[in-house]
């Protein structure tokens, strides 16, 4: 099997390329699978020393670079940015080496794993104690268990299972499961929670997640699918806490008179890019918010997602974009698959006339517009729910 640090694969460079970089005081300001959408070092609150440190990190991921290149490039971020850290250097170098190299190719092979071709022939997964210096009594009593693909157990027990675990996950056929003397799966071994770290004995703190699950979904029936589709914003659950009440903002958010016109009504989704690209200046731009970050719009995937009945108010989006009044950003989890996004969401609130007014809300993922939603002021309770996660910036 091919470990990570010598050869590179595409899914895990692309699990790790899709981070978004969030400073942290803590490794644990970040909860499980928030981890598969975040890119953090514990204590880095500086943007741009985390974006040399996701590349530093990156070219090992890709090019298969080892420890001692990567701690060259560690001590040379430290020096430039004056970074006081907590640990040895040793120590840890090797953490943050080790934790983004693990997690990034098992979220590769679980992709690998879980593609609809493999999963016909292979649908079983075999637990692999990894080689330890000092292992695991329960990583080494999982060594051999066969389970399906989609049993529970994986959700809490897919590796890595800790801090430096080397264990991994193979998928096997029912033939390689014969040849292992086995006429079916075993039986998933009881979970027992650790009272004082909270996730199942045998598993560190904050580890009790599936990193592949958290980056990809796992496979639901189109049944299944369907329904959740159909709840719309409903099927995810917001995991990033705060309120605009924990963040010290007003109830109340001031209108902002438009400084565009709105246009017409338009019928039909290839009119509604057409407008677009004229608001926009073409069929694509990127926006700088005022947070700091990039936005990229693409006026037809934006068009295929907006209500025809909204497209007088297109005009509307670059203000939304350029001056809204909040930013908030949070992790959210699909309840059915399980996968993990980070969703940022700008709102603004704008005066039409004397006694009409919109609350518009510009919501983004991996840096691009989804989509965006217009609801009267009159539904405070809706406005302020979009207020919800982490305040990223607000206009004072």
């Amino acid at each position: 099997m091919v470990e990570y640090g010598s050869l590179p694969f595409e899914e895990a460079e692309t699990f790790f390329r899709d981070k978004v970089r969030i400073p942290t005081r803590h490794w644990d300001d970040l909860k499980k699978g928030q981890h598969a959408r975040g890119f953090m070092i514990a204590g880095a609150q500086r943007d741009d020393m985390l974006c040399d440190f996701q590349g530093a990190l990156r070219k090992a991921i890709e090019q298969g670079t080892t420890l001692e290149a990567f701690r060259q490039d560690f001590d040379q971020i430290v020096s430039r940015y004056g970074w006081s850290y907590n640990g040895g250097r040793g120590w840890r170098t090797r953490v943050i080496y080790d934790t983004n190299l693990r997690t990034s190719y098992m979220a590769g092979r679980y992709k690998q794993m879980t593609d609809p071709d493999v999963l016909a022939y292979r649908p079983f997964w075999r637990y692999r104690h990894g080689d330890s210096r000092r292992p695991r009594p329960q990583h080494l009593a999982w060594h051999g268990l066969v389970l399906a693909h989609d049993d529970g157990f994986w959700s809490s027990h897919y590796p890595p299972n800790g801090w430096g675990c080397k264990c991994s996950v193979e998928a096997i056929s029912g033939r390689d499961m014969e040849r292992l003397g086995k006429s079916g799966p075993d039986q998933a071994p009881p979970i027992v929670i650790d009272p004082k770290t909270g996730a199942p004995v045998g598993i560190d703190k904050g580890w009790d997640y599936n990193v592949g699950e958290a980056a990809w979904g796992k496979k639901l029936s189109e049944a299944s699918m369907n329904e959740y589709r159909a709840q719309g914003a409903k099927a995810w659950e917001r995991l990033t806490p705060g309120d605009w009440q924990s963040a010290g903002r007003k109830e109340r958010i001031p209108a902002d008179i438009p400084r565009a016109a709105l246009g017409p009504k338009l019928t039909t989704t290839q009119a509604a890019a057409k407008a677009l690209t004229g608001i926009m200046g073409g069929e694509e731009r990127i926006y700088t918010l005022p947070s700091g970050g990039k936005m990229l719009v693409n006026a037809e995937s934006l068009a295929a997602h907006v209500d025809l009945d909204r497209t007088p108010y297109l005009p509307l989006l670059p203000e939304v974009l350029e001056d809204p009044y909040e930013t908030w950003l949070s992790f959210e989890q699909h309840k059915g698959t399980g996968k993990v996004v980070l969703r940022q969401r700008l709102i603004k609130l704008v005066q039409l006339d004397k006694d009409r007014g919109v609350l518009v809300t510009a919501q983004a993922k991996n840096g691009m517009l989804e989509a965006w939603t217009l609801v009267p002021t009159s539904d405070r309770n809706y406005l302020n729910r979009q207020r919800e996660g982490k305040l990223l910036w607000g206009r004072k």
